[in-house]
């Protein structure tokens, strides 16, 4: 009879957006857990446990942590491409705040709050559950660029095509609203407020909100061309036209948190 002591090792998975993946089990919903003889490789064995479930090979892990219960030599956190995971009735992707709705029967909402804080936001906690995550722009490479300018003390401004967003169901910001940012591949970078939103034409922008969205030479000019280009390319793939009269929203935030942890003086 093999009585040596058995590990349990969880993975913390989530989308570039940062939906939890779930999946079922018979006592509800959770997260990939995997079981070995202790001692185990964890990473292994969560790696081969994942890859069995849903024919995803992780990537290397952006945090972990040693379980304060004693489970596991550690548990990890992993940021994926979810369209590379193919659908099943056995798990699904769903936001934060659901995630931890759905696991808080079995306590799992805890352990999932305190990896995702630790982890992904280095520690510090927002004010709500109800987090918005986005990335500026349309590719990691704009997001990353425009993520910098706001760390960095410049960027306080974004504008999107109002027609374009309601065709793609995003949710216009609201004064109050706080949004983690991320560098387009899932890695956050701060967590802003929204201040104030306004619509108005692309044609009445003035030089004040160009001089506060702070992209390219912060000139109005250089802020009518690069955006009228984006938003003639975002139009071109929606099969539609743009033009100076087509309503723009205006956000202006604040930053509440620059992401990291610094080493003691």
């Amino acid at each position: 009879m093999n009585n040596a002591p058995s590990a349990r090792t969880r993975a913390l998975i989530l989308s570039r957006t940062h939906q939890c993946l779930l999946v079922r089990t018979p006592e509800g919903w959770s997260v990939p857990e995997a079981v070995g003889p202790w001692p185990m490789r964890p990473r292994v064995a969560i790696h081969q446990h994942v890859h069995g479930l849903t024919g995803l090979t992780l990537p290397l892990p952006v945090g972990s942590l040693v379980p304060g219960d004693g489970r596991a030599p550690r548990d990890f956190v992993f940021v994926v491409d979810a369209a590379s995971v193919p659908a099943s009735p056995h798990f699904t992707w769903e936001p934060l705040s659901r995630a931890l709705s759905l696991t808080a029967p079995t306590g799992l909402d805890r352990w999932l709050w305190t990896t995702y804080v630790e982890c992904m936001l280095g520690g510090w906690e927002p004010p709500s559950r109800e987090l918005d995550v986005f990335s500026f722009g349309n590719t990691p490479e704009v997001a990353s660029r425009l993520a910098h300018l706001v760390t960095c003390g410049r960027k306080r401004g974004t504008a999107g095509w109002l027609r374009a967003m309601k065709l793609k169901g995003i949710t216009a910001p609201w004064p109050g609203l706080v949004s983690l940012v991320t560098d387009g591949f899932g890695h956050p970078c701060c967590v802003i407020e929204t201040v104030e939103v306004r619509t108005l034409r692309f044609a009445d922008v003035d030089q004040s909100f160009a001089t506060l969205e702070a992209e390219g030479d912060l000139t109005l000019e250089g802020w009518y061309d690069g955006h009228l280009a984006y938003f003639r390319r975002e139009a071109e793939s929606l099969g539609l036209t743009f033009d100076e009269n087509e309503e723009i929203l205006m956000e202006h935030f604040r930053v509440l948190r620059v992401l990291g942890r610094a080493d003691d003086a």
